[in-house]
């Protein structure tokens, strides 16, 4: 655990990142605006698209050249940990928001913040930074969300079971948080629509961190890999049921074929294992997030 956090301080300093907590705690950054940027749609650099990328819309919904889009969520969205850092929440400048607002030429607010949890998209505070639905206007056309690893513990887990000097066992609330999921997620879906009636709601699931084979590079033994896959597993239905019972779209790289967690080759990866060598540990590279962006894409013109 100590050489993730002390690589990820390394790599932020070394491109005079801000300086940014870490993305499974509680604990607020200090107060910093929200990322708000028109972006040239040519200067975007390509990703293969996966085949399988969600329900489809039943309408045209391409974003026009200009149009408002708010990126809504936690270190999953905002690109934690990859060069280069814009701000205490850990926005990259090459995360998947950034990506989207460049293919279509959109006009971004990137509130995305590391730690977040669902009730700090809907009502809730996180330190200095307001709730992230305050960003949401009646122009806003388009909204992507990745968000709910956070209120199951997933990704502390992680970080707790990598370090060898850690017993790690199931969070005592699991079952519960897990319970709870769906109604947050959909009352979340309702309270965006009602910020935002025209815009097209995009739920992004957390690309798939623990594969069924272990190896060395998780840092995990096999119970502890075992119920990490099933914690991954339980939130990446939850995402699929919230998007079928509200009529959302949905983006869903977990379920994409082939190893792209940290075990694959690292040209393959989508997502870090406990050591990344440009983002943070159990998150999404920046390999990752071109995927992710090309995969909004692809539905958003299905």
């Amino acid at each position: 655990m100590i050489l993730v956090l002390l690589l990820f301080v390394a790599a932020s300093c070394g491109d005079d990142a801000a300086t940014t907590a870490s993305p499974t705690t509680t604990a607020a950054p200090t107060t910093a605006a929200p990322t708000t940027t028109t972006v040239d749609p040519t200067t975007t650099q390509a990703a293969a698209v996966p085949s399988s990328t969600a329900s489809p819309p039943t309408s045209d919904l391409v974003p026009s050249a200009g149009d408002e889009y708010i990126a809504l969520g936690s270190s999953i969205a905002s690109g934690f940990g990859i060069s280069v850092q814009a701000t205490p929440c850990g926005r990259s400048d090459r995360n998947y928001p950034t990506l989207v607002a460049a293919k279509f030429g959109l006009e971004l607010t990137d509130v995305s913040c590391g730690a977040s949890r669902i009730p700090n998209v809907v009502d809730t505070a996180q330190g200095d930074f307001p709730p992230q639905i305050e960003a949401l206007s009646p122009l806003t056309k388009l909204i992507t969300v990745t968000v709910g690893g956070n209120d199951i513990g997933l990704n502390g887990k992680a970080l707790a079971c990598s370090d060898p000097q850690t017993i790690c066992d199931e969070p005592d609330d699991l079952e519960a948080n897990i319970a709870a999921l769906r109604p947050q997620l959909t009352a979340m879906v309702g309270t965006l629509r009602a910020s935002a009636p025209d815009a097209a709601i995009v739920l992004v699931t957390y690309p798939r961190e623990f594969p069924e084979d272990n190896c060395p590079e998780l840092s995990l033994d096999d119970e502890e890999l075992e119920m990490l896959r099933s914690m991954a597993e339980e939130l990446e239905a939850a995402f699929m049921d919230v998007a079928a019972n509200t009529g959302v779209l949905l983006v869903d790289p977990y379920v994409e074929p082939g190893d792209h967690t940290g075990c694959a080759p690292e040209e393959d990866r989508w997502v870090a294992g406990a050591v990344a060598d440009d983002g943070f540990a159990f998150h999404p590279t920046a390999l990752g997030h071109r995927v992710m962006a090309e995969m909004i894409g692809a539905v958003l013109r299905s």
